[in-house]
């Protein structure tokens, strides 16, 4: 079986299983795995002038021979041995190199042909996938090798590709300490697992300087330029990535080599040397390779991938030659990581199940064309900040690069709790009731907020143990007078939660029929309701209570530590298996915190973005996402709550704090001063003007 590149974009797949014919000083091996290099998909967008069609491209090859069963990597060139470069020991330079993959057919296929001395035996434990990482830091390990820096200086690497990755854990393992500038949030999301498991600092910008070694690991001619600007006297810059061809190099900055007395060292491909030691990196480096694969896949899946490979935001996919790999298979590759990704989905009944159908997957194509438009304004790149983070989330959900959100609500969901029964409370349960009574008078925090930012406000009550008189702020979705104990058993039946959720879904759509709401916050209500939301973080992160239990209304010392033993007790009555929402709210959940959960499916399939409060809001749109994780791109975490469990349940959806005040109130008041900065950035994104617009000359900012 063979992958050919026939002509620019068309690939086909030949169903040939012969072995090719070799000559002297040749080996044929058996192809396992074969990694999707960047220059691939270039040769397949664009192909160039050297490449003869048709080609099977790839060179990141692991491969076996078949008699002796050893696994090998292979240097992808073939030097001649005669050239004034091959006799200086720099094959990588040979005036007749050839290269597997462009010159010869490469590993795409079940069979490769390679020159015997390109051959490096794996002779360590590792799994296939990971050898072929080695090329890419064989590269690596060549630019390092042409410059005599310092071991424990500081060294800025721009982009955060592999490659970048790459490159920075490689100069970690040898004492430097790293900054890896990114402009891609979303790719900085993708690599801040391994980036901090490794002590490497990733951010979008860095105001720091003078550093001792400047490495460009991707195309653009502005991180070129920065890179030189970030220097120190006497630094050294590895010029690693070509540049896009025909951009234009300020000057100003060129002069500063001179002034400043740069060393610029041009990086090519690795030497069969600088193979042979990569080699021996990634074998020590297994783990954190493996945070960097993005996908193992079939041969005939190259094809689907190689887009996303030329667009950047990828990391590295894998072609598997042995087999279609199963989700066991790619279950080990896969980053150990808090990203949210649950292992069960819940499937829900009737009308529940309707709504959730309705949830779309929000357009990577919108987020990019968002975040462009961010990015041209007339402002460096990223000086808004989350300001930017907002706005793009809203164009996404929007659909449209010009959002808005002229009608905003709040919901402050209320429900009392029969845990309180345990003393895990500084105030009685009847302070439910006394809350809610003044929120319908207009006294409360939440009333003076809405109020302030113009956000509609209603209260419902969804299990308070007491009963109210009608009220144009109310609500009425009571499910039952408190939910049970869960200490002693379960908080509440299936037809219960099942019946509490589709209140809170039925809550936000009736309102929504009166008219179309773009913004909603949730708030809660509820004595005991921050034990229930802290069980369920437990569950969901498997953390012990003392990991995510904090102080709630304000218990004391002794009161904590009781409050941290009701839970585990629960834990252990329960063992709850942590994925499955529904189960969740049974055993241990709360008619708000249902509530919460049913109005957020609503509104995310009506298009509407949800801003979660603090602790107890965040738990029940963490029981959301595990009943349909397609809900996550629509939530906004309003503000960070002094409750340590809400860290590790945003961790879990992916989210971060828009503010941090120090609020440890609830009700939604820390989700109203994010409305209002959801509003900001809805209006910045409308009226602020581009460079272009403006007339403003973007000099050497990013753009």
């Amino acid at each position: 079986m063979k992958l050919v590149l026939n002509r620019s974009e068309s690939m086909g797949l030949l169903h040939d299983d012969s072995r090719p014919v070799t000559g002297p000083g040749r080996a044929v091996l058996k192809v396992v795995c074969c990694a999707v290099c960047r220059t691939d998909a270039k040769m397949w967008r664009q192909g160039h002038r050297d490449l003869k069609l048709p080609r099977v491209l790839g060179h990141e090859v692991a491969a076996v021979d078949e008699a002796t069963g050893a696994l090998y990597t292979v240097w992808p060139g073939e030097s001649c041995g005669n050239c004034q470069y091959c006799r200086a020991g720099r094959e990588n330079l040979c005036d007749e190199m050839k290269i597997t993959g462009f010159h010869t057919d490469g590993g795409f296929a079940t069979y490769l042909s390679v020159a015997k001395s390109s051959l490096i035996e794996v002779k360590e434990r590792m799994e296939p996938r990971y050898v072929t990482f080695c090329e890419p830091v064989g590269c690596v390990i060549n630019g390092l090798s042409l410059v005599s820096a310092h071991q424990g200086g500081k060294v800025v690497v721009y982009g955060g590709g592999v490659l970048g990755v790459l490159a920075a854990l490689v100069l970690r393992e040898k004492g430097y300490r790293v900054v890896v500038i990114e402009r891609s949030q979303e790719k900085i999301g993708r690599i801040k697992v391994v980036c901090d498991t490794n002590g490497i600092s990733v951010v979008k910008d860095s105001v720091e300087a003078d550093f001792d070694l400047a490495i460009n690991c991707c195309d653009s001619h502005i991180a070129f330029s920065l890179c030189i600007t970030k220097l120190k006297k006497s630094g050294k810059l590895i010029f690693f990535s070509g540049l896009k061809k025909n951009e234009e190099l300020d000057t100003n900055l060129l002069n500063l080599i001179h002034y400043k007395e740069l060393e610029i060292y041009g990086a090519y491909g690795p030497r069969r040397e600088h193979m042979v030691e990569a080699l021996a990196f990634c074998s020590r480096q297994q783990d954190n390779l493996a945070m960097l694969v993005e996908e193992v896949i079939r041969v005939e899946e190259v094809e689907r991938v190689l887009p996303h490979v030329l667009s950047g935001n990828s990391l590295k996919y894998i072609v598997d030659l042995k087999k279609a790999p199963s989700a066991e298979a790619d279950s080990w590759v896969q980053p150990e990581d808090k990203t949210f990704e649950p292992r069960v989905k819940n499937d829900l009944p009737g009308f529940l199940g309707e709504i959730a159908a309705k949830i779309e997957p929000l357009s990577d194509e919108m987020r990019h064309s968002a975040r462009k438009k961010v990015d041209l304004k007339t402002k460096p790149l990223g000086a808004l900040g989350t300001i930017e983070e907002l706005a793009v989330q809203l164009s996404t959900i929007q659909q449209t690069l010009d959002p808005a959100v002229p009608c905003r609500r709040m919901f402050v969901f209320a429900g009392d709790h029969g845990i309180v029964e345990e003393g895990v409370s500084a105030f009685p349960a009847k302070v439910t009731v006394q809350m809610v009574d003044n929120f319908l008078d207009g006294g409360a925090a939440i009333n003076s907020f809405c109020r302030q930012y113009g956000i509609e406000l209603s209260v419902v009550d969804m299990g308070v143990n007491g009963d109210f008189a009608a009220h144009p702020l109310l609500i009425d979705k009571k499910v039952a007078y408190g939910t049970e104990n869960f200490a002693l058993g379960d908080a509440m039946t299936r037809k219960q939660a099942l019946c509490a959720i589709e209140n809170g879904a039925r809550v936000f759509l009736e309102k929504n029929q009166q008219s179309p709401c773009q913004l909603v916050g949730m708030g809660e209500m509820g004595i005991g309701n921050t034990t229930s939301a802290s069980a369920i973080i437990c569950a969901a992160t498997r953390l012990t209570p003392e990991q995510v239990v904090g102080r709630g209304t304000g218990v004391d010392d002794r009161g904590l530590e009781r409050k941290r033993e009701v839970i585990e007790k629960a834990l252990d009555l329960h063992r709850p298996s942590g994925d499955n929402g529904l189960e969740l709210l049974c055993k241990m959940g709360g008619y708000e915190l249902a509530g919460i959960c049913g109005a957020t499916l609503a509104a995310a399939a009506s298009g509407c973005c949800v801003v979660l409060d603090g602790v107890i809001s965040t738990a029940a749109g963490l029981v959301a996402c595990l009943i349909c994780p397609a809900v996550g791109p629509y939530l906004i975490a309003g503000h960070k709550s002094i409750e340590i469990g809400q860290r590790a349940a945003l961790e879990l959806m992916g989210l971060e704090p828009v503010v941090d005040l120090g609020f440890r109130l609830g009700e939604g008041t820390g989700a109203a001063v994010t409305m209002n900065l959801v509003d900001l950035a809805c209006r910045m994104m409308r009226e602020m003007a581009s460079f272009e617009e403006a007339g403003v000359s973007t000099g050497n900012d990013h753009g």
